[in-house]
Order: C-alpha cells, then sequence, then structure tokens
C-alpha cells in the first residue's frame, strides 16, 4: 500500500533549527525580540539538572527551604532560513543575557532541518 507525501517538504535552501534553553523570566523577552523580527517560534517549560539557580521550595510550620536538583527553563524553538541564522542568534542572545556583560541566560542549540512534514 502507498502512502501519499504531499504533507512532505522538501527546501531548495537550507533550513536551521534553533533552539533556546533559557531562564524562564527571559521567555517573554526572546519572543517579543523574535516577534519584531517576524520570526514565528514555540515555547515550552522544561527542567533541567544543569549548573544554574535551583528551585526552592519552602514547607513546615517553621518554613523550612529545600533546594530542589533541578533547574525550571524555557525551551524556545524557531525555524529559519540559513541567511538569516546569524541575525536571529544574536537576537536570543541579546534578550536571554541575564546581565549588561551578557552573562550566562542559557544555552542555543542549532542543527539542520532536511524535512517537514505538516500534519
Amino acid at each position: 500500500m502507498s502512502e501519499k507525501n504531499d504533507n512532505r517538504k522538501k527546501t531548495n535552501s537550507q533550513l536551521i533549527r534553533i533552539e533556546a534553553i533559557i531562564r524562564e523570566e527571559k521567555v517573554h523577552d526572546v519572543i517579543l525580540a523574535l516577534n519584531k523580527r517576524g520570526v514565528p517560534a514555540t515555547f515550552a517549560d522544561s527542567k533541567g539538572i544543569g549548573t544554574g539557580e535551583k528551585y526552592q521550595i519552602r514547607y513546615g510550620r517553621h518554613g523550612d527551604i529545600t533546594t530542589m536538583a533541578y533547574s525550571n527553563r524555557r525551551n524556545v524553538v524557531t525555524i529559519v532560513g540559513e541567511d538569516k541564522l546569524d541575525e536571529i542568534v544574536s537576537v536570543i542572545k541579546d534578550s536571554a543575557a541575564v546581565d549588561k556583560k551578557g552573562g550566562a541566560g542559557g544555552i542555543i542549540v542549532i542543527s539542520k532541518v532536511d524535512e517537514i512534514i505538516t500534519i
């Protein structure tokens, strides 16, 4: 039985997937900066066990504090053409930085997109 592949899209120009794993308080700034440039993005909550600030909870009568083993993060994902890669990475870095010196606000992962299938 053969399936129709009408929903598959291969492109001549190289598409690039950019995923930024950033501090949760920076997601609004990043999404806003991408939106100003007309670049759509998706974001999701995530938790990580990296070196970032850990989530803390207060419990009990004495207000004891427990530090969890993970950090709350947000993943922001977009797909752009290769020609916009440097610009969009720069926009994400600038809007996700936690201080004026460009301190660590997360990481950016870049990968090539071979095919997109719409559903």
